[in-house]
């Protein structure tokens, strides 16, 4: 039975869908999930049995096959002052439009020009950093989705993003399956009309809990 049960991170895998998703899942009590002290687990054998249940909802799927399409060709804004990981998004990011620029300055001219569905925004650049680049793009357009690259986080930075209105964070190196996850539900939140908070929520909610710690 043991080798049936798995973790969060482990069931976003499985899912593929990213672990704040699933996390909001399993404490709104709308996918079988138990808790292990204060962690959640899940058992695959439940999980299929979810999935195909799921299945026989075939509107719902259907309405997330419109979103896919929805997200199709989306403008991505990758703002890094490292070409390798400017390169890396344009590689990786097949189905998107993706822009690039190597500062925070570029970064806002492109925005006031071209707005993109979404920007990746590292943290650490030279000249304007990304926090203050964060601050000017939601004063320029409080609607554009932003998640925030960073190999440096913490939790000053963490939750001064979030408090600033960041979707989410990345850290690098990058797990691939879990950053596309990311950026997929990112953009089916604007492709549905809604500009999703409840990533900074988790995240300021987690960090918090943290310092008291």
């Amino acid at each position: 039975m043991k080798e049936n049960l798995i973790d969060i991170k482990q069931a976003a895998e499985y899912l593929q869908m990213n672990r704040m998703t699933v996390y909001k899942l399993a404490r709104e009590g709308k996918i079988p999930a138990f808790k292990v002290a204060s962690e959640w687990r899940f058992r695959k054998d439940l999980i299929d049995e979810w999935l195909m249940s799921q299945l026989k909802g075939k509107p719902k799927f259907e309405k997330i096959e419109l979103k896919e399409k929805l997200t199709a060709g989306k403008t991505v804004l990758v703002v890094d002052d490292d070409e390798t990981i400017q390169d890396y998004f344009e590689r990786v990011l097949k189905d998107y439009r993706v822009v690039k620029a190597s500062g925070g300055g570029e970064a806002l001219e492109i925005i006031r020009k071209d707005r993109p569905d979404l920007v990746l925004l590292d943290i650490r650049m030279p000249g304007i950093d990304g926090i203050e680049t964060l601050r000017r793009i939601k004063e320029i357009d409080r609607s554009i989705t932003v998640i925030m690259l960073s190999a440096y986080g913490n939790l000053q930075t963490n939750l001064e993003a979030a408090r600033l209105g960041a979707h989410t964070s990345l850290a690098k190196p990058f797990d691939l399956q879990e950053m596309k996850a990311i950026i997929r539900d990112a953009l089916r939140s604007i492709a549905a009309g809604k500009v999703s908070v409840s990533s900074s929520e988790v995240t300021l909610a987690r960090t918090k809990k943290k310092r008291r710690k």
